[in-house]
């Protein structure tokens, strides 16, 4: 396939390994837990919308960050039940109704901010230290819920801090927190605390419902990650031009690479502005034909050299960016001290999705 030039890269996405994904997630569960699929930041990278229609047969429900996205998959023909983490604010509290959506309280206020006829989930700070209600609130909040008739209670929720560390004692914290929860409310309101790593790694935080985010999407966050998940993401870029080079002459700003011997260079075009991270400078290989060469010199706004040695290419071959065995999301966010998600993220929304 190919849309060079109208697209000077373009994010492929397959739906087969989103699809294989979900299986393997689910794999592990008994027939009564619930789950749900993250899809918050337009589905970290890969569009909501569409990874919603991919994974819906398999999923229970959706979890978005605000109103807008949630409104976005209602009018992209998403009939899951939506739930939506962030704060409610009067200007929004209209929606949840309207578009039967389902809200997160975690405050006191949020009570009697919330519409009549809103369905919603009280989030509980077992240790995350972000939002929710202190735990040694827990008794008195189940009083409030028993008496705010006018809006229904469909779950309890924590998150936790720590569940991809390996032998975390704040994670091992975090759980009796978590039965203390339990203890409070009964089982009378579905609870849910699994996030990616917890669903994998911790089969006693399933509970009533798990929620999959970024191990939906191909990474593993756990300490002895599995190669059965894999990145549903790839980054397809074209040769610009294909230059020669001689030894010694540099390329980029600050002239921090200097060629090691005559030969080839390719342009890409591909910089920071796209999301290809400024701090991967001479970092990350492309793939070309099947063989790897390395980006060289400092990442511009707009585009990336590359090293070819003797070889060459013509303007419009196709170039693996991101999404390889040696360059996926995973292996950038290690080269910088970071994480996938920020990795997929961060690559910008002009940059088109393709599903494949």
């Amino acid at each position: 396939m190919s849309i060079y030039p109208y697209h000077l890269s373009h994010i492929e996405i397959d739906r087969q390994v989103l699809s294989s994904n979900a299986r393997y997630l689910h794999r592990n569960l008994n027939s009564t837990t619930r789950s749900l699929a993250v899809i918050k930041a337009d589905a970290y990278g890969h569009g909501a919308v569409e990874v919603a229609r991919t994974v819906g047969d398999l999923y229970d429900m959706f979890a978005v960050d605000n109103i807008t996205e949630a409104v976005a998959l209602r009018k992209g023909g998403i009939t899951h039940p939506i739930l939506v983490f962030g704060v409610p604010v009067p200007q929004t509290v209209k929606a949840y109704p309207e578009y039967d959506l389902e809200a997160v309280v975690s405050s006191d206020d949020h009570f009697d901010l919330l519409e009549q006829g809103t369905s919603y989930h009280v989030e509980i700070d077992s240790g995350m230290g972000r939002l929710g209600i202190r735990p040694e609130e827990t008794d008195r909040i189940r009083r409030r819920i028993a008496a705010a008739g006018r809006i229904t209670c469909k779950g309890i929720m924590t998150h936790f801090a720590s569940a991809d560390e390996v032998d975390s004692a704040y994670m091992q914290l975090q759980k009796r927190v978590l039965e203390q929860i339990r203890d409070v409310f009964g089982g009378a309101y579905p609870l849910h605390a699994a996030n990616s790593a917890a669903s994998l790694d911790h089969p006693d935080t399933h509970l009533d419902m798990v929620r999959h985010g970024i191990a939906l999407y191909g990474y593993d966050p756990t300490p002895d990650p599995s190669d059965l998940l894999k990145p549903a993401m790839k980054w397809h870029s074209w040769v610009a031009q294909c230059k020669r080079i001689r030894k010694g002459d540099s390329l980029s700003y600050g002239a921090t690479w200097q060629a090691p011997e005559d030969g080839y260079y390719a342009v890409i075009p591909v910089g920071y502005a796209d999301g290809y991270r400024r701090n991967l400078s001479g970092l990350m290989p492309v793939r070309i034909d099947d063989a790897w060469y390395p980006q060289v010199g400092r990442v511009t706004m707009d585009y990336i050299m590359v090293w070819l040695g003797d070889d060459r290419f013509g303007a419009g071959t196709e170039v693996l960016v991101m999404g390889g065995s040696r360059n996926h999301a995973g292996v950038w966010a290690d080269a910088i001290g970071t994480i996938p998600y920020e990795i997929c993220c961060g690559i910008h929304t002009s940059v088109p999705r393709v599903y494949v």
